[in-house]
């Protein structure tokens, strides 16, 4: 039973997801204001009532020209394991700011461990992939 002060799923509009909501206001047995219970913002209800019934229109129907939203397919994702292991691993480098390291060569960090260099800045700076993090590091310092 859907009562004010009660959950319910939302979709909520600032996090972009289906997410617990809190009832705010009720109308004719219908949550239409609720507050996300991650974020914290209040807005119109949107999302289907445990008992099925649409909660995008007041009358029920399809809303006329609403337009229709479509996702982008989610990216593949790769662990860092899996784009280490293309890499060749005997040519892995200690780092050093003084060396000059070239792009998918493999470094060895003495704090942040093995990464390997996914692009080459302007100014002597590289940017390196490790398993945490992705840091700017400077090479080619004399």
């Amino acid at each position: 039973m859907l009562k004010a002060g009660g959950e319910v799923d939302a979709f909520c509009t600032r996090c972009d997801l289906t997410l617990a909501h809190t009832i705010i206001a009720m109308m004719n047995g219908r949550p239409v204001k609720v507050e996300c219970n991650t974020c914290h913002v209040v807005h119109r209800f949107r999302g289907a009532t445990p008992s099925g019934g649409s909660a995008g229109t007041g009358s029920g129907g399809a809303t006329v020209g609403a337009k229709v939203k479509t996702r982008a397919p989610k990216p593949e994702v790769i662990s860092f394991d899996h784009l280490l292991s293309s890499k060749d691993m005997s040519t892995a480098r200690p780092y050093s700011p003084k060396t000059v390291f070239a792009l998918d060569q493999v470094i060895q960090h003495p704090i942040f461990g093995t990464g390997y260099v996914s692009a080459v800045r302007d100014g002597g700076k590289i940017e390196v992939v490790f398993r945490t993090d992705i840091k700017v590091l400077v090479h080619s310092k004399s």
